[in-house]
């Protein structure tokens, strides 16, 4: 079947030119700290300030700033601990736009990017978040009790497959509540919408921002200096909306609350609350609930932003030029990589090509069937063979005295099953006091560490069973955070989290002639099974380091580093020998996104040394995942490091080093459809295979790692790679994704979208990056509330 992407062409731009004046930064020398933030800073302050797409180019090996030459820059603009000053140097860039692939082409698709975006932002019918986000209609699609679901388009200038200037179109939703916040809003009311998001209608103009308070004034309340006058928000609203004024704001009570919400500036700012929407997100209970209905099939996805264009994109007037975004999407070359065999424990081949000596060969369809039946299989197995360590069970005491030698007998069953060669797995049961203690963070806290204290434990494994706590939307569990940070510094134990809740909705007390004991109750039996052998695999097996399975051939890459960055914990990867070798590491840092370059260079060199005895020979091929973005000064850091590392002789002299950024998500991603046109005059739209793979220039592509046959609802999001430096080509790096995608060693079954590195990354950062507050720990009131229902 033939493969088209979310692409549609752009015509007209032969016609569209625009000229570039190229400026010196002066006072920003390259190899500062601050250099690479602030040449960042640089340009989003210029392109808000001058509403204008700013960017920059290279001149004799540093950055310049280019910015439309009808736009006209202040001289001096301050930034992080410097004032920089902008200088012409007498060049000037006359830009068409072709296609041609050459230094100019990221200024001609921002250039395009921001002039295709302007009519669309002052289209009265439309509403965008923020900017660089979709555009969604003032209508919703449907409505849920009091929640409006809104389907809208993400838009992204892409060089296109075919030639020439593409957009790729992707559709958004989101839920928001039909009705605005209670006028009548107390501080009280404001303290379970912290961290909320919001939808702020001022007047016809819609945008999105973030719940800080409740203010202890009202609209009529003078507040905001502007033409030498003090206008409430009442009348600053009416003053500065387009009129005739919506009615929302017509209707808005004087004596109404006013709220604090933040945007991307510094200072939180005031809105009414009467015309403040709450966004109704996965993370809230009712945004979870419907989450289903923004599930889109590939047909329904391609149907909406058919729908889109025809609305909106078939018509752009920039200036005298009128450009027009085509209904024909742009068809995708079709490429797919083979599905690589996997090697399980005895030397066991899974195959999808040919019938191995030892091993299985399978039919595409039945590959996660087979993967997660075989680690069962006393033939294949696990590929680590080596014996589990020291287990701990510590569970809360109202466990152990209802269902928690049944919990541990069940658990022990299907960890054995899967993992024989492990020996039995037979944890020791430490219980800790949760009746009269309070089952909130600081009294469950204090009783685990009070019990672990008192059993005086050896090094080892824990598996750890907490309650539940209810938290406001998008906090941290602070109980698990605490547990899986401190236990291996404080108890020397590798620590993983489960919760009751399952557990206790599933068992039920039996009695019996021989007295009373708990079984699972018949209709939650499937469920809970699948809960056990997750548990098993996840937070036991896994935790341990057991490799379920390797690729049996090898990555393009000798070595590939995987790194993440979230909450001040740095988490790096190493993956080598197909996953024969898989070490993850992670470290406390400052910084909660982006690392220093020494920071780099030391955990990368702390990291290889300690798998170095273990490489065949020393690595050639370096690769490096980066999770989002790679920063500057991040590369510089890879560099040196590697530099060290090919010194001491642990890699190749000549070693070749690449650094990928792996974009799980973003506003905009390219999608791929099989389409099926067997019947005349009608096609019928499917995902498209696993493996199947697309590129958009020399160092940007998407590979589907999901897809076909994991049969999934909803549009298969392919992921998202983009080579920022180095030497492999893209297709090589998208081939090295796509196999250690393969190694779905969480879910077997269902496969997973990220490659190991990546994963491995995730798994540490899930647990060691959550945070937790220390003081209310040690000297805190524990007057938190109660388990969650």
């Amino acid at each position: 079947m033939p493969i088209e992407t979310n692409i549609y062409p752009v015509s007209g731009l032969a016609k569209l030119s625009v000229q570039y004046t190229v400026y010196k930064i002066v006072g920003l020398p390259p190899g500062t700290p601050a250099y690479h933030g602030n040449i960042q800073t640089l340009i989003d302050r210029l392109s808000r300030l001058l509403k204008a797409p700013v960017t920059t180019i290279e001149r004799d090996g540093t950055r310049h700033i280019v910015i439309p030459t009808d736009a006209l820059p202040p001289t001096h603009i301050k930034l992080v601990a410097t004032v920089v000053t902008l200088k012409p140097i007498g060049e000037t860039i006359d830009l068409d736009f072709s296609a041609s692939d050459d230094e100019f082409t990221p200024l001609r698709q921002r250039f395009l990017q921001f002039a295709i975006q302007s009519p669309l932002r002052n289209r009265p019918t439309l509403w965008q978040p923020r900017t660089g986000q979709a555009f969604f209609a003032k209508t919703p699609n449907k409505n849920f009790d009091a929640v409006g679901l809104y389907h809208g388009a993400s838009l992204r200038v892409v060089l296109s497959p075919d030639g020439g200037w593409g957009l790729c179109i992707d559709v958004r939703s989101k839920f928001v509540r039909t009705r605005p916040l209670q006028q009548t809003f107390s501080l009280d009311d404001g303290k379970r919408l912290l961290g909320r998001t919001l939808i702020y209608r001022f007047g016809h103009q819609w945008f999105e921002v973030a719940f800080q308070g409740v203010a202890d004034f009202d609209v009529s309340h003078p507040l905001i200096a502007e033409e030498g006058r003090f206008f409430s928000l009442l009348e600053y609203v009416n003053f500065k909306s387009r009129k005739p004024v919506a009615d929302v704001v017509a209707n808005l009570d004087p004596t109404g609350a006013a709220i604090f919400y933040r945007t991307n500036g510094p200072e939180p700012k005031s809105a009414p609350a009467g015309l403040c929407y709450l966004v109704e997100d996965p993370h809230t209970r009712d945004g979870a609930r419907l989450q289903s209905h923004a599930i889109l099939e590939p047909d329904v996805r391609r149907r909406l932003t058919e729908g889109f264009i025809d609305d909106h994109l078939r018509r752009l007037q920039l200036g005298n030029v009128d450009l027009s975004v085509a209904r024909n999407p742009v068809p995708a070359g079709g490429r797919r990589f083979y599905i690589p065999s996997l090697e399980f424990g005895n030397r066991h081949i899974l195959t999808l090509s040919g019938k191995p000596p030892v091993g299985t060969h399978v039919r595409l369809q039945d590959l996660g069937k087979k993967r997660n039946e075989l680690l069962a299989d006393r033939r294949a197995g696990f590929h680590d063979r080596s014996l589990l360590g020291r287990q701990y069970l510590i569970v809360p005491a109202s466990v152990a005295n209802a269902y928690g030698t049944k919990f541990k007998t069940d658990l022990q069953q299907v960890v054995t099953a899967l993992y024989p060669q492990g020996g039995p797995y037979d944890p020791d049961i430490i219980e800790y006091d949760d009746l009269t203690a309070k089952r909130s963070f600081v009294g469950q806290a204090r009783a685990i560490r009070q019990a672990m204290a008192a059993a005086a434990l050896k090094p080892g494994n824990a598996l750890v069973m907490i309650h539940g706590i209810d938290r406001r939307v998008r906090m941290t569990d602070q109980l698990e955070a605490m547990i899986v940070k401190d236990f291996p510094r404080d108890f020397d134990l590798n620590a993983a989290v489960i919760h009751t809740d399952m557990a206790r909705d599933s068992y039920r007390l039996i009695e019996r002639r021989d007295g009373p004991t708990y079984e699972v109750q018949p209709d939650r039996s499937r469920r809970f099974e699948s809960y056990l052998r997750n548990v098993a695999l996840s937070k036991v097996l896994l935790a341990n380091r057991k490799i379920p399975f390797v690729l049996e051939g090898q990555t393009r890459a000798d070595l590939i580093i995987g790194i993440d960055v979230k909450q001040n914990t740095a988490a790096f990867s190493l993956i080598a020998e197909g996953g024969r070798i898989a070490h993850p590491k992670s470290w406390a840092s400052r910084q909660r996104e982006q690392l220093t370059s020494e920071q780099v260079s030391n955990y990368l060199v702390e990291l290889v040394n300690l798998e170095a005895r273990s490489f065949k020979r020393p690595p050639k091929q370096i690769v490096v995942h980066r999770d989002g973005r790679a920063f500057p000064g991040e590369i510089e850091g890879l560099e040196r490091g590697s530099a060290l590392l090919a010194q001491a002789g642990i890699i190749a002299a000549d070693f070749e080093l690449t650094v990928v950024e792996i974009k799980k998500s973003g506003p905009v991603t390219l999608r791929l459809f099989d389409m099926d046109r067997a019947n005349e005059g009608r096609s019928r739209i499917y995902n498209p295979r696993v493996g199947t793979w697309e590129t958009l220039g020399d160092s940007e592509g998407y590979v589907c790692t999901t897809g076909q046959p994991f049969g999934r609802r909803g549009t298969v999001r392919p992921l998202h790679a983009v080579r920022v430096s180095g030497a492999m080509s893209i297709e090589d790096c998208l081939h090295d994704i796509f196999s250690l995608s393969c190694l779905a060693w969480s879910s077997p079954e269902t496969g997973t979208r990220l490659p190991a590195s990546i994963k491995l990354c995730d798994r540490l950062l899930f647990e060691d990056a959550a945070d937790y507050d220390a003081d209310q720990l040690s000297f805190g009131q524990d007057n938190q509330s109660e388990i969650s229902a």
